[in-house]
């Protein structure tokens, strides 16, 4: 996982005046999301809440549930699980609203996993393969994460369809954690621009879940999302 930043500056794009482009589109992206939270877009979302400490996140969601199955398509209960095993509840500072975008955003096997509105302290996730995070050595930048795994932390007590079980140890000592978790532990609401991008890369993407998360994107965008 990796912000779009460097990305963008470690590729050739960075000498063809795109940024400007990609600075436009940002703005379009802010006032899309302000609109989002401030009039819920006409009622197309609700707004569910966790709550833990003195703290408390509105978690902003469609409306509208999707007809086929659920597992590519978060929900309010399934953020709440996630966030109830974070181990780090401090961070929650950082967060004021987690909004659920219904969307699939790719090219090239990178997948628009998440962004951080900074002003309004809002994440918004995007539809991404299910997938946990591997966590495999102390070179890592999260390497307070090196000892934790969500399944160590529920006692194995894995749920189906929510923890990737088949590959939860990447190398041996090596831990996978939520990519949710990976992204609340990075989202900063100071320093320079408006917003963070994160983006997730997809060594061998699944042709059928990418088929799904499509039509999953395609419903939502035909209803106004």
């Amino acid at each position: 996982m990796f912000d779009i930043r460097e990305y963008y500056n470690s590729s050739n794009y960075g000498q063809q005046g795109i940024e400007s482009d990609i600075l436009e589109i940002g703005n379009d992206i802010v006032s899309e999301i302000d609109d989002i939270i401030i009039n819920r877009s006409e009622n197309l979302y609700l707004t569910d809440r966790y709550k833990t400490g003195g703290h408390l996140i509105d978690i902003i969601y469609p409306a509208a549930g999707y007809p086929g199955p659920q597992i590519f398509v978060p929900s309010p209960d399934r953020i709440r699980f996630f966030l109830s095993f974070y181990p780090y509840k401090e961070d929650f500072r950082k967060i004021d609203r987690i909004v659920l975008r219904p969307r699939y955003i790719e090219a090239g096997n990178i997948e628009l996993a998440a962004l951080y509105i900074k002003k309004q302290k809002a994440l918004i996730l995007y539809l991404t393969h299910p997938a946990s995070y591997g966590i495999s050595n102390s070179k890592d930048e999260n390497s307070r994460f090196i000892s934790i795994s969500i399944e160590n932390l529920m006692d194995n007590k894995i749920i189906e369809d929510t923890i990737n079980k088949s590959n939860k140890v990447t190398e041996k000592g090596g831990n996978r954690i939520p990519s949710l978790w990976d992204i609340i532990s990075l989202v900063d609401p100071h320093g320079e621009g408006v917003m963070d991008k994160f983006f997730i890369k997809s060594p061998e993407p699944d042709s059928k879940i990418f088929q799904a998360l499509t039509d999953i994107s395609h419903f939502y965008s035909s209803r106004g999302y």
